[in-house]
């Protein structure tokens, strides 16, 4: 009979989250992920097998945590302007602020996603879905009427995705908080009737 389980999988995965986000995949050590979960070798690779299979468990953890309150702040409005911005501003505003700047899966795609499917696959379901939900969403407000008819929605759904990745990257540049703001305004002005 085995050994129970001595950590808690979910905080040591909130930790080895944080510490590829802070370092990246390449840059992210065996020792760094035992030191920053505290869980040692062995018994890390038997709950989360290798490196890669934890790092894609960290992309999914950062997904649940980033990505589907996204998804479920426009999901149910009908001013998807509205709910977007209430959803963007807090990450905007510092309630962020003991998470590392930037979007762990924009670092992905762009350190692993060219050579790694499974990396890519997590991060083109990410994109993918935020972008279906926000052209649901803009949908529901023409609808409604608080959308104007002229507008592509589904250009207006992929380009406020790459605003919103745009935005992460800024942030982690050190944008200063007002040209963020004044970019995410932009997006969703293009939505008025």
């Amino acid at each position: 009979m085995g050994r129970a389980r001595e950590f808690d999988t979910d905080t040591a995965l909130d930790a080895a989250m944080r510490t590829f986000w802070e370092r990246g995949y390449e840059g992210t050590s065996l020792t760094d992920l035992t030191e920053a979960t505290g869980v040692g070798r062995q018994s890390l690779y038997l709950a989360f097998g290798d490196k890669q299979k934890l790092y894609l468990a960290a992309l999914d953890r950062y997904r649940e945590h980033f990505y589907l309150p996204l998804v479920e702040a426009v999901s149910g409005s009908v001013d998807v302007r509205v709910a977007l911005r209430e959803a963007i501003l807090p990450l905007l505003d510092g309630s962020c602020a003991d998470d590392p700047r930037g979007c762990l899966l924009v670092a992905a795609a762009a350190e692993r996603a060219g050579e790694d499917a499974a990396v890519r696959s997590r991060v083109t379901a990410a994109f993918a879905g935020l972008e279906a939900a926000l052209l649901e969403a803009a949908q529901r407000g023409r609808a409604a009427g608080l959308v104007a008819d002229t507008v592509d929605l589904t250009g207006w759904a992929a380009l406020t995705v790459a605003t919103i990745q745009g935005l992460r990257v800024m942030e982690a540049g050190g944008a200063d908080r007002s040209t963020l703001i004044r970019a995410l305004d932009t997006a969703l002005a293009m939505l008025h009737p």
